[in-house]
């Protein structure tokens, strides 16, 4: 089995259906990160079927969580992950990926654009201080970025009423600490996604939808949301 057929079955183990050209594509922007990483950190993944696992598969869960034509960010999103994985199997959305590190936005940028992405736009910057980016999306993603209280204040005010954020983890324990941060936020978990990738690791998307206009107390400042979490 070649990568291509490869990346086609795993995807589709979690649920996920790619066609040739989706499929090509995806493994064109693996290998756009691979050698840009020689010149600077993207992923500690390095080996090219892990990366289509922990990376492009991992990154299509929650595709199917994103309203159709939804507008989203990609908060903390690196290298491009979910966003660009998703978009290229989302048509319909338009992504931003968005994370403080603007070689890795100018980055993502032009790879996307390489392997003919017209729905993908970087910015560099801090989530909490986008303001005129809050209220503004109808998803946001977050994955490998930080625990989820944080998350939930750095996100929620980035949705319109009714949007939803997806959070990437492992499992859905952190649920549990994140109580007062939904409660505080005016959001609830309405949905657990879990699926097995190729390999055995469990991955989990929650879904979380926002439910009233944020207080504008939020987000705070990153160093005070850091020391005392929601």
């Amino acid at each position: 089995m070649d990568d291509l057929e490869f990346l086609i079955s795993c995807a589709s183990e979690i649920g996920a259906d790619l066609d040739g050209d989706t499929a090509a594509a995806l493994l064109a922007y693996r290998d756009c990160v691979l050698s840009a990483n020689e010149k600077f950190n993207l992923t500690a993944i390095k080996d090219n079927r892990e990366f289509i696992v922990k990376h492009l598969v991992d990154s299509l869960l929650g595709a199917s969580e994103i309203p159709f034509g939804a507008r989203l960010c990609d908060i903390g999103s690196g290298a491009g992950f979910p966003c660009v994985p998703i978009a290229a199997l989302r048509k319909d959305i338009n992504a931003v990926a968005l994370d403080s590190t603007a070689k890795k936005m100018n980055f993502v940028s032009q790879a996307a654009k390489s392997i003919g992405l017209t729905n993908v736009t970087a910015i560099a910057g801090r989530a909490e201080e986008q303001k005129t980016l809050f209220a503004s999306f109808d998803a946001v993603t977050a994955r490998a970025v930080s625990s989820l209280p944080i998350l939930l204040e750095l996100a929620i005010p980035l949705l319109k009423v009714g949007g939803v954020f997806i959070a990437y983890k492992t499992d859905g324990d952190e649920l549990e600490i994140s109580k007062r941060a939904l409660f505080e936020l005016g959001a609830k978990c309405t949905k657990i996604k879990s699926a097995q990738l190729y390999g055995g690791d469990r991955r989990t998307v929650l879904v979380i939808e926002k439910l009233k206009a944020t207080n504008s107390k939020y987000p705070r400042l990153y160093g005070a949301i850091k020391k005392n979490p929601l």
